[in-house]
């Protein structure tokens, strides 16, 4: 992607927890693209289980965790954490654009969950309204320029969409949560603040799971 691009890269997730591995996918959209970053965790989404945290701690541990790369370019939207009612990302991409009809915006995925867009409530119109940025995560098995592929088979609009090589380190906040159930540390997982707010609030301690509480960050 051109330096001289405008716009801005949307990266959102459950961050339930944020981890380190977040923070290098950020610095390396940052790195590749001379984009700003806007980080958006989800509210309760409406596609999947409801996260451990809640959507307001996600927001906070998102913002103790940007601290660290403390780069100004890279921002937290607290709009889906706020919604009262299951957020959608082409809810939130049709609001960005209604703030700034003229300002570009570039959605960032993962090729695991970019696999599922077919799935995506109004994928069409969320499509229309974004340019596709498919990175592959280390270990998630689904090669980023196969998804691709995949979805240009499928007829989706996909002017421009690019694949992005980033190397990140390989981090499951399914297993993080398990090891925090268990009473274990994730020091070698989690920015140290991050750490320490889950410590503060009592977070993922085993008598908050369930069955349902696992689910890929």
């Amino acid at each position: 992607m051109a330096a001289a691009s405008l716009g801005t890269v949307l990266f959102g997730g459950t961050f339930d927890p944020p981890h380190l591995g977040h923070l290098s996918v950020i610095r390396s959209l940052r790195e590749q693209t001379n984009l700003p970053v806007l980080v958006v965790p989800t509210g309760d989404p409406g596609h999947r289980p409801r996260p451990v945290a809640t959507p307001q701690q996600r927001a906070e541990m998102v913002e103790i965790a940007l601290r660290e790369p403390d780069d100004p370019l890279v921002t937290l939207s607290r709009h889906e954490a706020d919604q009262a009612r299951p957020s959608f990302t082409v809810d939130s991409v049709t609001w960005l654009r209604a703030r700034s009809p003229e300002h570009p915006l570039v959605l960032a995925l993962g090729s695991d969950v970019a696999a599922r867009l077919p799935g995506w409530k109004e994928v069409y119109r969320l499509l229309d309204q974004v340019k596709l940025l498919v990175f592959e995560r280390p270990g998630s098995g689904q090669p980023a320029d196969l998804v691709l592929q995949q979805l240009w088979e499928l007829g989706l609009p996909l002017a421009g969409a690019e694949v992005l090589p980033i190397s990140a380190p390989t981090v499951d906040a399914t297993a993080i949560r398990d090891r925090l159930s268990r009473g274990e540390e994730c020091a070698d997982l989690l920015p140290p603040g991050v750490s320490r707010y889950i410590k503060s609030h009592g977070l993922y301690r085993a008598r908050f799971l369930s069955a349902d509480s696992f689910l890929e960050g």
